[in-house]
């Protein structure tokens, strides 16, 4: 179900949201059993979390976790974007151009933005050929995307709309097939957003440590 997936990559669901079978079930109109395969292939993309008897969570991950993720990718997308660039074709320059105008004209929808720009960097990792790589950033990038949108609804509103400026510095080192350039502006634009996340879920991590010991000290109150 692909739509599950979509909607956890557009942040419409949540980190940390229940998934509760019956409910998918009766939302899509189907029996429970496509739901349970659906949930099973999400969690082994690491976009969701199964708690026995509990059911299943939109998996939520800690700041060294995205951190991890974030260096990981950034390794990663910077070799794809290097591989890519020797087949890269006058069609695909066309392709990569569109989704940036695309993203330009959606600056006010943070869903798309992000759909758009997930969009952008698969399209361009795609003409490497490198099928095993391509595929560990697709899983990497999935699981951390619902936290990309997260950040940029709550915090940073502007932070995807300077993304076109980034993505068409990447285009042209790609049209002028500078392998290395390309590879360096990806990396760093990867590591810039992760720098943002990692540093927004610690300062939420941070912030619920605060209110847990808060609430501890009242409960213990001997008055």
């Amino acid at each position: 179900m692909e739509t599950l997936r979509d909607e956890i990559i557009r942040g419409d669901l949540t980190p940390g949201q229940y998934l509760r079978l019956e409910e998918i079930a009766a939302r899509f109109d189907v029996s429970t059993m496509p739901v349970r395969e659906a949930l099973r292939d999400l969690e082994a993309d690491g976009m969701v979390t199964n708690f026995p008897h509990r059911g299943a969570r939109v998996t939520e991950l800690s700041a060294d976790e995205l951190q991890d993720i974030y260096d990981i990718r950034a390794n990663l997308e910077e070799m794809a974007a290097r591989s890519a660039v020797p087949f890269v074709t006058k069609p695909l320059i066309t392709e990569l151009a569109a989704l940036i105008e695309e993203i330009e004209n959606h600056s006010g929808d943070v869903a798309t933005l992000v759909t758009l720009n997930h969009e952008f960097h698969l399209t361009l990792y795609a003409a490497s050929g490198r099928k095993h790589l391509y595929d560990l950033i697709r899983t990497l990038r999935y699981r951390s995307q619902h936290y990309l949108h997260v950040y940029t609804a709550e915090i940073d509103t502007s932070g995807l709309r300077q993304t076109p400026g980034e993505h068409r510095a990447i285009l042209e080192a790609c049209k002028c097939g500078d392998a290395e350039q390309a590879a360096a502006l990806t990396r760093e634009h990867i590591a810039e957003a992760g720098r943002a996340i990692v540093k927004y879920q610690r300062e939420r991590e941070t912030s619920a440590g605060a209110v847990v010991v808060e609430s501890n000290a009242r409960n213990h109150d001997p008055r």
